[in-house]
């Protein structure tokens, strides 16, 4: 296997692996002042997890893989309520000894697995009954490769979330993280139609949240 070492997948993983810190207490924030900021602000973080699992056990899934793992927040939290046995991958190998050293302090490490590498580069063979993406898509140049590359782990569920365009968020944001060296890329949600019915795993449920879309296909269905 090849690394990629491309311009693009070196920014994304220089951005993440400088800002661990950061990235970790975005989702496990250190007081209750900023944990009720973000369930009101940052909802969309949450929304994604929780509806992962919803789809996760809507479909009678018990193996996963998490694409862009980052600290393990999520990963942790899905070994924590019922996902038998799943693997993390992130770029950023700073990430992954946080999200190893995460689940052993939270007792799943036994249900846990971390791998640090870039998942456009991953080796066939390993299959997973779902596989999802929480906050990767912002971050990939060629989506459909990268969605496409995921089915072929998927033996049931694929499932992603994708930021929205919005005329005065998204130009900013993207001003922002390219400031900081890190591209970024929206999505509409007739552009995620397509792109799923493109890849030919099952058509795309999207479900709307405040920062863009939540979309996940089930392989098979008509």
């Amino acid at each position: 296997m090849t690394p990629d070492n491309s311009e693009h997948t070196v920014q994304v993983r220089d951005y993440f692996d400088a800002r661990v810190a950061d990235y970790d207490a975005f989702y496990d924030p250190p007081s209750p002042l900023w944990r009720a900021f973000n369930r009101v602000f940052r909802k969309a973080v949450y929304l994604r997890r929780d509806q992962a699992l919803a789809v996760h056990r809507q479909y009678g899934c018990r193996t996963m893989l998490d694409v862009g793992c980052g600290s393990g927040q999520n990963t942790v939290y899905w070994a924590r309520h019922g996902v038998e046995r799943i693997v993390g991958v992130d770029i950023a190998p700073e990430m992954i000894r946080m999200a190893a050293a995460l689940a052993e302090q939270a007792g799943v490490a036994d249900r846990c697995e971390f791998q640090q590498l870039d998942f456009a580069q991953m080796e066939r063979g390993r299959r997973f009954d779902s596989i999802v993406a929480c906050g990767v898509f912002d971050y990939v140049e060629q989506a459909e490769p990268f969605l496409a590359h995921m089915a072929q782990f998927a033996d049931r569920v694929i499932y992603a979330s994708f930021p929205g365009w919005t005329l005065v968020r998204s130009p900013l944001r993207k001003i922002r993280y390219a400031l900081r060296g890190c591209p970024t890329h929206f999505y509409r949600r007739r552009e995620l139609v397509d792109l799923f019915r493109r890849v030919g795993f099952g058509p795309a449920e999207i479900l709307p949240v405040p920062s863009g879309h939540l979309a996940w296909a089930v392989r098979g269905t008509p």
